[in-house]
């Protein structure tokens, strides 16, 4: 199966997102437009897994959420990857700080490299895909995409769990199934909960 680590968003965060993107998406240009209730933040990809690697997989996934505490984003603003000229997959970003979604998306990094999953090649730059070209565009289309979405902000993500997701792809195009969630704890609510424990 096709699995991936990731995050939620909260349902006004999507649509503020489909929203301020609608009229890209009722433009016909070759882009494949994330349906509203797609919209995630990737951690890591992990692409095709056997089913008896879930198991492990699921209780290191456990230890990398119990070592942070949760937080939250505030998703803003867009961009293009690799670049506006040329530009393959739209997205919206955060504002910083981003150190505690970056120090969670590096110890999971470690712990499936640890468990035999190729690491991922390419930095870490949190963010939510909307589009993916499926084509040429017209010029200046990725420019007038980010300049669309400058200075607007998508609301406040609350981070308390990420979600291991299977990938089913169909004739719609993908659909994201949750297999299980792993609450973000962080050393100081842990402890306090094992001396609460008899």
């Amino acid at each position: 199966m096709r699995a991936f680590l990731g995050i939620g968003l909260p349902a006004g965060t999507r649509e503020a997102i489909v929203s301020a993107t609608e009229i890209f998406r009722g433009l016909h240009a070759p882009v494949a437009w994330t349906a509203p209730e797609n919209l995630h933040i990737t951690l890591n990809f992990l692409g095709e897994i056997l089913p008896e690697r879930v198991a492990p997989l699921q209780r290191s996934m456990r230890v990398v959420a119990a070592g942070i505490g949760p937080f939250s984003l505030a998703a803003a603003g867009g961009g293009a990857f690799p670049g506006t000229r040329n530009p393959r997959i739209f997205w919206v970003g955060f504002l910083e700080p981003l150190e505690l979604v970056r120090q969670l998306q590096q110890n999971m990094g470690n712990a499936l490299s640890g468990a035999g999953f190729s690491r991922e090649d390419r930095p870490f730059h949190p963010h939510i895909t909307v589009g993916r070209t499926r084509g040429a565009l017209p010029p200046a289309w990725g420019e007038r995409f980010v300049q669309s979405l400058s200075g607007k902000g998508f609301g406040v993500v609350p981070v308390s769990s990420f979600t291991l997701y299977e990938s089913r792809l169909g004739p719609g195009g993908a659909v994201y199934a949750p297999l299980c969630d792993f609450r973000l704890e962080g050393p100081d609510k842990r402890e306090t909960r094992e001396e609460k424990e008899p």
